[in-house]
């Protein structure tokens, strides 16, 4: 049941924490993705050329449909390894914990990465040539071994971007488990908003060049991230590798912080009313 309700808040907490954080999203694969051209330049652009719908291109129900499985699924995962670890050697430490993490997120990168790469294609249409149809792209996306492929190219990231749950997860359980100190009170929606937005900071800040090399290969401008970052490196040099960095932390912090707080009201909700029957 537990797990259940985990994976329940994690897909609901998902799906809210991306719809407020899309915005953000496209500007920062837009300008991860862009070598000129500064943010205010970048929304004007896109609110003259394709109005506010701009900057929801890909939403529904591709990014949504992501969002929701990959919580889910995540946090699904997390809560069970980390409940087998904690059978089998005690409560665990930090590094433990980011590696419960890390090996929940790489669980479901083969589920989540060919809609990603969708995702990012729809939010760059055009910017490379020609623009083509929705319809187009999500048949070479998905329906494809070339797009399949691709993805699980950009997919090999992971094995350096899953880090970053895995640091925002356990740095979010370290700090609860220290403010509430063995109470059986609830994190409040509120306390958990703003954790939740400082430990997706911290993780971003730690992986955001990766965060980029990937955004690149996904957008087809490089065949793969470290090709990408090498690109980058060697044309621009080290501050381009951070290119779009406050986008990305504006919207992870957004989507972490609406994502924490939703997931954090769920289970309370839940379990008074299961003490209720009891």
């Amino acid at each position: 049941m537990e797990l259940v309700v985990e994976g329940i808040s994690g897909g609901l907490g998902g799906l809210l924490g991306r719809a407020a954080a899309f915005p953000f999203d496209t500007l920062k694969v837009r300008l991860a993705t862009n070598s000129d051209g500064s943010l205010l330049a970048l929304l004007k652009r896109i609110i003259a050329e394709e109005g506010v719908y701009g900057l929801y291109r890909g939403l529904l129900p591709f990014s949504a449909l992501e969002a929701t499985e990959q919580k889910a699924l995540y946090v699904l995962n997390y809560a069970a390894i980390k409940s087998l670890l904690r059978r089998l050697c005690g409560e665990p430490g930090i590094l433990a914990t980011v590696f419960c993490g890390y090996l929940s997120d790489l669980l479901c990168v083969p589920i989540s990465v060919p809609v990603e790469a969708l995702v990012v294609q729809l939010q760059t249409n055009g910017r490379s040539g020609p623009a083509v149809s929705t319809w187009q792209i999500l048949q070479q996306a998905l329906f494809t071994r070339e797009g399949l492929a691709t993805a699980m190219k950009s997919g090999r990231a992971y094995f350096v971007l899953s880090l970053k749950p895995g640091i925002e997860f356990a740095f979010f359980d370290r700090i609860k488990s220290m403010i509430l100190k063995g109470s059986a009170k609830e994190l409040q929606p509120l306390t958990a908003f703003f954790l939740g937005a400082v430990a997706r900071a911290i993780a971003t800040c730690l992986v955001y060049p990766y965060v980029r090399g990937k955004a690149l290969a996904q957008a087809k401008l490089a065949p793969n991230p470290t090709a990408a970052l090498r690109k980058v490196f060697s044309e621009e040099g080290i501050p381009a590798l951070y290119r779009g960095i406050s986008m990305e932390i504006m919207r992870g912090m957004t989507q972490s912080a609406v994502m924490f707080a939703v997931m954090e009201r769920i289970r309370s909700v839940v379990r008074a009313r299961v003490q209720g029957l009891r």
